[in-house]
């Protein structure tokens, strides 16, 4: 199976993110939580949809700013997170 690695190298992956600033999420961690929530639906802040569309993952809807869907390579990108992110709400309740 294809790693996300293989798909997106860690030097674009520095190069795409550059300053910004997610808190304790690391970049990856940050694309594998936004190809999640645009896989269910949902959408996140502008920041972090820019960088899933630099790296080739989500393309906006027309009309709509800040819901998006996967491209071919966003969906493959999803496949390869095995196992899928733990969600915060998840360790919080523990």
């Amino acid at each position: 199976m294809t790693g996300p690695e293989e798909i997106i190298s860690d030097e674009r992956v520095a190069f795409v993110h550059a300053n910004a600033n997610f808190g304790t999420m690391t970049p990856r961690e940050v694309l594998a939580d936004g190809v999640w929530k645009y896989s269910m639906g949902y959408s996140g802040g502008s920041t972090q949809l820019a960088i899933l569309r630099e790296h080739g993952l989500v393309t906006n809807r027309k009309g709509i700013s800040y819901h998006a869907d996967l491209t071919a390579k966003g969906k493959k990108y999803l496949r390869s997170l095995n196992p899928p992110p733990p969600h915060k709400w998840e360790a919080a309740a523990t």
